[in-house]
């Protein structure tokens, strides 16, 4: 129960790595917002949220939008809501070769990974520093420098490296009072991965198999936890030794 009493608040958590995230921190005693555009896929996260005996909210938003962010951070600030905990996970994932590539893909991509986590950012940092909470980003070994693969992963790619780069400004600059990190998973069995064909995946990974999204969030889990209380700006890969390739 290493969150007995905390408040987390989740982007993207209505499936995926942001679902099993929530659940994680409900198990071990947090109250978890969660945030999405799905209506009914957020009521059964706060649904199996409530079995566990914890408090659970829906909060429906698009977080690439700014008055939609503002709108909810109204909300919890009118009901004296203050979170410890903010996990930006909140990501689409969409690839094309650069003669293929579609503006319009691209203002999407940077919208939903990059100005989400700004926005979120932006909005709560002042009640985080009140909690002297934490930070944890979603990005992807497609953002680490020390990687560099596929042939259509430009959007995807350059995005999650301006959510390490953001990430590591707002840990330098908002210690101590804020910890700031960044978890970067390799390849997860998520709703991200429309062609459920893992086979062409068979050989990339050192530890041989795809990871489960509760992998990833235990890894936030720590991160959020006592145990890492003297971390911060950290960018941990959790890919099975994909990026050590």
């Amino acid at each position: 129960m290493r969150f007995e009493g905390k408040k987390v608040l989740i982007t993207g958590a209505t499936s995926g790595i942001g679902r099993a995230t929530s659940i994680a921190f409900a198990k071990e005693g947090a109250d978890v917002y969660v945030v999405g555009r799905n209506q009914n896929r957020g009521n059964k996260v706060v649904a199996d949220i409530k079995e566990l005996g914890r408090n659970g909210m829906f909060l429906q938003c698009d977080v690439s939008s700014p008055e939609e962010v503002e709108k909810i951070y109204e909300m919890m600030s009118n009901e004296g809501i203050i979170i410890d905990v903010l996990v930006n996970n909140a990501g689409v994932f969409i690839t094309q070769s650069l003669d293929d590539m579609v503006f319009d893909d691209w203002s999407t991509t940077f919208s939903t990974n990059v100005n989400s986590v700004m926005l979120m950012t932006k909005a709560f940092i002042n009640d985080l520093k009140k909690s002297r909470g934490c930070i944890i980003n979603n990005a992807s070994i497609s953002g680490l420098d020390i990687f560099t693969s596929g042939t259509k992963n430009y959007m995807y790619g350059a995005s999650k490296s301006a959510v390490v780069k953001f990430s590591k400004l707002c840990a330098l600059n908002y210690a101590p009072d804020v910890r700031v990190n960044v978890v970067c998973p390799g390849i997860v069995d998520t709703e991200l991965f429309t062609n459920r064909d893992f086979s062409r995946f068979d050989g990339v990974i050192p530890m041989g198999y795809i990871s489960k999204p509760e992998q990833i969030a235990k890894l936030i889990m720590f991160l959020a936890s006592e145990d890492a209380d003297y971390i911060t700006g950290a960018v941990i890969p959790v890919d099975g030794g994909m990026s050590l390739k």
